[in-house]
């Protein structure tokens, strides 16, 4: 099997070609030469290889989806690890403003906030809380409010809703999931970073 390094040019602009016209064959003949190249590639940064299988993937996914506009690409060999490198990229930024906006959740209700940028923030958090806890279903939603809000034990929750307190614990847990993972989308409308700034001289 050809190693990505080994492939000549000929053969990569052949296989260019037949791929911009969507030629499944060549697809896979791409994949199956250069594939453990990327991997290795991917794998030499995220140190995780599910992650890295994953990454892999999206590269594939994207030239697949790009290959109409892959005519006038010269290296399919850079091309490649372009794309990896950008994916790598944006897998580091992400997890880098998921870590700082999640570890932060925690300190906003009781830390005094100071200057007017952090007002701000603090502004667009209470508002996609808010939006994260109206698309919740109703009974969850009650469980939420009343918990956070009125500082309910699960006990008076349960009997303030006429339900029991597994129910109440349900509801709860449910909330607080649905209520993550709609921040977890929505987290870059509150939190701005600069774009992660790693050296991959792998990629070079």
């Amino acid at each position: 099997m050809l190693q990505l390094d080994k492939l000549n040019a000929d053969e990569n602009n052949s296989l260019l070609e037949q791929l911009v016209i969507g030629n499944e064959d060549a697809f896979n003949q791409i994949y199956y030469q250069t594939n453990k190249n990327i991997y290795n590639a991917v794998m030499a940064y995220v140190k995780n290889k599910h992650i890295a299988m994953e990454l892999v993937q999206q590269v594939y996914i994207k030239l697949w989806n790009n290959r109409e506009k892959l005519k006038n690409v010269r290296s399919l060999k850079d091309y490649l690890f372009i794309v990896a490198k950008n994916l790598t990229l944006d897998h580091f930024k992400k997890v880098t403003l998921e870590t700082t906006f999640f570890g932060e959740l925690s300190l906003r209700e009781n830390e005094p906030v100071s200057t007017i940028d952090e007002k701000i923030e603090q502004i667009e958090y209470d508002k996609l809380l808010m939006n994260a806890v109206g698309q919740l279903p109703p009974q969850q939603r009650e469980a939420w409010l009343l918990i956070n809000e009125q500082e309910l034990s699960y006990a008076e929750i349960a009997i303030k809703m006429n339900i029991s307190k597994l129910t109440v614990k349900r509801h709860l847990e449910l909330s607080r999931k649905s209520v993550r993972d709609y921040l977890k989308s929505h987290i870059y409308t509150v939190i701005t970073l600069p774009f992660l700034s790693i050296l991959i001289i792998f990629f070079s």
